[in-house]
């Protein structure tokens, strides 16, 4: 069933459309929460959402200068419009400059957060603000293709049965047989590794590694293997202040942001004429505007 936003029809081909863009984050985000997804609230976040875009499409075209062709033209060589018939491109790259221009209008009324602020939330969540335990790892990449992948993977058995025979050290081995050596020296990322930021089977042989000790071959992406050696641990631990006193500012920033943006959409919809459907009480976050 179509829905109609001061008289601009939204088709029901549109609204199935952002249902299935939309249906992982909603099933993710409502399973996270202890909930259990419905077809029906995937519709009403789905059709929430194209409202506000028509909203915010028609506040744009209302109370934004309308841009040159110079940067409309930039605005067509930067960004896909192939979506749209050729006809209608430069109309739809146009509004698009309207609605970022009327959304950094927006960010810019937002007030940063002071460091009274920042140090006020930092005291009041301290507890949870914790590193996870982290990894810092070297290794032995080898680049394959599905032709190769087989023997790579006997020539890191044979690599590896040479160094824990005292045939050859690590670093040697490194700089002999990574095929990655001379972009990142042998060290897997130059920090370090959290848990959550890798496969969960890769994380579990790696985490019960201990200082020295050497992996077996690890299958981590369908481009490479690797051999990995533990080369320190680090123990879960709090975050200190200073150490995520900026990351704070930026996340308190963007939730009075968000909230001022939900404030202007929930504005907009009470006085919009709404055809087919009715906002909620209170719409959760989904996959963003």
């Amino acid at each position: 069933m179509a829905v109609k936003v001061d008289g601009v029809e939204i088709t029901e081909q549109k609204i199935l459309s952002e249902i299935d863009a939309l249906r992982p984050a909603y099933v993710e985000y409502v399973q996270k929460h202890g909930g259990e997804p419905s077809e029906e609230q995937l519709r009403d976040w789905a059709v929430e959402n194209l409202v506000e875009g028509v909203l915010l499409r028609n506040e744009a075209i209302k109370t934004q200068p309308v841009p040159n062709d110079e940067r409309v033209r930039k605005e067509l060589e930067s960004a896909d419009y192939s979506a749209f018939p050729e006809e209608q491109r430069a109309e739809e790259a146009r509004v698009a400059l309207q609605r970022r221009r009327l959304l950094r209008e927006m960010r810019k009324r937002v007030k940063p957060p002071s460091d009274e602020e920042v140090r006020a939330f930092y005291t009041e969540n301290a507890s949870s603000l914790m590193l996870g335990e982290g990894v810092q790892l070297g290794h032995i990449c080898r680049l394959v293709t599905p032709a190769t992948r087989a023997n790579e993977f006997l020539e890191l058995l044979r690599i590896k049965s040479e160094i824990e025979q005292g045939q050859i050290g690590w670093f040697e081995a490194v700089r002999a047989y990574s095929d990655t050596v001379e972009r990142d020296f042998g060290f897997f990322d130059f920090s370090t590794v959290r848990r959550g930021e890798l496969p969960e089977a890769v994380e579990e042989a790696l985490f019960a590694l201990e200082p020295g000790a050497i992996s077996d071959v690890i299958d981590l992406d369908i481009q490479t293997l690797h051999l990995f050696r533990l080369l320190h641990k680090e123990e879960p631990r709090q975050v200190s202040h200073d150490e995520i006193a900026a990351d704070l500012k930026t996340v308190l920033f963007e939730r009075a942001y968000q909230e001022a943006l939900d404030a202007h959409l929930d504005a907009l919809k009470a006085a919009a004429v709404i055809e087919g459907w009715s906002p909620p009480e209170k719409k959760e976050p989904t996959a963003a505007q």
